[in-house]
């Protein structure tokens, strides 16, 4: 083998290893900016995964309160329509006894008449 040749080879040989450092190199570079962007995806993922859980909580609390303010509601038109109806009951009832206690103040001589006479068997 000549100089030349064994210099040749030396230098491809050198080459060849300066090849396959640089290429190692870029592997190991690349497979860190993999590493950090997988960190990076799953640190955003953690962002995105707290920010829905508040998004859920605010959710549950906003419907709670919308569900209690209808609850409130209702139980006050319910309250209110029982107190009308209760109302409109008592009226009625007062109406009836009104007209009660006036056939009886008209009429109670007349009946008070009629039950003596049927125990007496006599007209008053």
């Amino acid at each position: 083998m000549n100089t030349d040749t064994a210099k040749a080879a030396g230098t491809a040989d050198g080459s060849s290893e300066q090849s396959i450092g640089e290429v190692l190199k870029r592997l190991v570079d690349v497979e860190e900016a993999a590493s950090r962007m997988k960190d990076a995806v799953e640190a955003r993922k953690k962002e995105l995964s707290a920010a829905a859980d508040a998004r859920k909580a605010e959710f549950d609390r906003q419907l709670a309160a919308q569900m209690e303010e209808r609850s409130r509601k209702l139980e006050e038109r319910l309250e209110k329509e029982k107190q009308e109806e209760l109302e409109g009951l008592l009226q009625k009832t007062k109406q009836e006894l009104d007209g009660l206690q006036r056939k009886y103040d008209t009429e109670h001589e007349k009946i008070a008449d009629k039950i003596v006479e049927s125990i007496k068997g006599v007209r008053v």
